[in-house]
């Protein structure tokens, strides 16, 4: 049996890998589980892992430094990483340190995860001095790219040389141009397939790219991504820039159609400027400043905003979500709107890529599915492209595109979700309280505030809450907090305090008591029974 160690600061993940296959049945077994890096790391003399599967985001110690470190002390493990973030500044940080494979929470499949280990489990068997096959000097030349464009190469020219050598790689050093390829329509194409079928279209792709390239120059095609290629080209002999730049059209546009004709494949295509291999990085970041320029819809390029992620990379804010949230189920358009758009104007006011809003759309999608699961409303009626929601969103090349699709997919979730409620219509008074209690929940806020917030008398309101709710406005805010509390119980392996806080109650004897009458159970029985 080969020996598996889970990390992974969500319990809710690590039971999830878990169940995805039967581990002792494919030939593996998991030696121990860990919820940060510290933890794993301190306990891997003890364990014995030879694979190690490890979130990149955690508390005390990041994957990527648990990826460093392992590479550095233990080159016999080999390490897989999985993620809820898409971001291709995680993915460049971890295969450079020689992790088998990065893989997307949301889209991971019994398939996808036992590909990865049977990958693991063939370096496994000729130790870390990883054999140069066909299949394996593919995945070093990616490497090498990955160092590249991350700067790892800079002032090193010997060094590139020598592994230029080593991996059969033919540029010229001092002059390559860098151009990334984005494919729209590929989960289209393998129709459902797994994710070793994705990896072969791929693959394919790349050998097509190359075999244009060469015709006349050198090149290499290798895959980042987010379904992105990324191409290096040397146009030997070419001196004037303008030659060099038909000549770049002219492979972009052959490319693109034999892409189209003989692999029915639709792609985008970003030409960088040329340069050395040693100041590659900067001619990668000036491509991706292009791409953020292209996405947000500049004629004129703003000012560079290096690695700039939305809310810092932590996705969709508290405050934005519980509006959001509160929109939704009070039917209101209008302020639906209002947070969609200030997401968005932010977005443009503050430079941020493509990549930068990553996280923040996959918080947008999972809103949306969320939602529509526990209001019953089947996901087909909101959302009708023929690709995954999350494939289609990633193929979304403008800002203009991207604000366009949410604000019709949350406007019709908001209407499907309408058309569920039709009994529940509220007067205004009555919605605007149900929608500052879903804003506000988290504070000491009571019946007198939401009526000024009304602007009503709060006896009246009162009344007239009751009339059309059916319940008064403590038991429907303790209902609000309550649900929180349970989703707060459901998705993390928090601290009962710290839940309790962030649901808004002030009393630990009070929601005891409320918990168990709701649910017939203990807060503490409850989260004993999700382990």
């Amino acid at each position: 049996m080969i020996r598996v160690l889970l990390v992974d600061d969500e319990l809710l993940s690590r039971m999830m890998v878990r169940s995805l296959i039967d581990w002792e049945k494919e030939g593996y077994c998991v030696c121990g589980e860990c919820g940060d890096g510290e933890q794993a790391w301190s306990l891997l003399p003890l364990l014995r892992p030879q694979i190690v599967i490890t979130d990149v985001r955690m508390n005390r110690m990041n994957g990527d430094e648990l990826v460093r470190r392992i590479a550095r002390e233990y080159p016999e493990i080999c390490t897989i990483c999985l993620s809820g973030y898409d971001d291709y500044k995680y993915v460049r940080d971890v295969l450079k340190h020689n992790a088998i494979d990065y893989l997307i929470k949301n889209d991971l499949t019994p398939d996808s995860l036992l590909e990865s280990l049977h990958k693991a489990e063939e370096v496994l068997k000729v130790g870390p001095k990883i054999k140069k096959d066909e299949n394996n000097l593919q995945a070093l030349r990616r490497q090498f790219v990955l160092q590249l464009i991350s700067g790892e190469y800079r002032g090193k020219e010997a060094f590139i040389e020598r592994d230029m050598q080593v991996l059969s790689i033919e540029l010229d050093a001092g002059r390559v141009i860098p151009v990334l390829l984005s494919i729209r329509n590929l989960e289209e194409k393998i129709n459902g397939g797994t994710l070793r079928d994705k990896r072969l279209v791929i693959f394919s792709v790349c050998n097509v790219l190359e075999e244009i390239i060469r015709e006349e120059f050198q090149g290499l095609a290798v895959p980042l991504e987010k379904n992105e290629i990324l191409l290096l080209i040397s146009l030997n002999g070419v001196v004037s820039e303008q030659k060099a730049g038909e000549e770049l059209r002219r492979i972009v546009n052959r490319s693109s159609f034999c892409l189209d004709k003989f692999m029915r494949l639709e792609g985008n295509f970003h030409i960088g400027r040329s340069g050395a291999l040693t100041e590659m990085q900067d001619g990668f970041q000036e491509l991706e400043n292009r791409r953020r320029n292209e996405f947000l819809g500049l004629n004129k390029p703003k000012e560079a905003a290096a690695n700039r992620e939305y809310n810092e990379g932590n996705g969709i804010r508290l405050e934005e979500e519980q509006k959001l949230t509160a929109a939704l189920k009070q039917g209101d358009k209008e302020a639906l709107e209002d947070v969609l758009e200030g997401i968005f104007r932010e977005i443009y006011e503050k430079n941020t890529g493509r990549t930068g809003c990553s996280q923040l759309f996959s918080d947008l999608i999972i809103l949306s599915l969320s939602f529509c699961k526990k209001q019953g409303i089947a996901y087909e009626k909101v959302y009708r492209h023929r690709t995954g929601v999350l494939e289609y969103v990633a193929s979304l090349e403008k800002l203009k595109e991207c604000r366009e699709f949410f604000l019709q997919l949350f406007g019709a979730v908001l209407a499907e979700n309408g058309r569920l409620e039709n009994g529940k219509d509220y007067s205004v008074p009555v919605k605007k309280v149900v929608s500052y209690i879903h804003q506000h929940y988290r504070e000491g806020i009571s019946l007198v505030d939401a009526a000024e917030n009304a602007g009503m008398n709060s006896s009246y309101l009162s009344t007239l809450f009751k009339a059309e709710v059916g319940t008064g406005f403590v038991e429907y805010l303790n209902e609000v907090r309550l649900e929180r509390a349970k989703e707060c119980m459901d998705t993390s392996d928090g601290k009962l305090k710290e839940i309790i806080d962030r649901s808004g109650f002030t009393s630990y004897p009070y929601f005891f008591s409320l918990f168990k009458k709701k649910y017939g159970m203990t807060p503490k029985e409850y989260q004993k029974s999700r382990k």
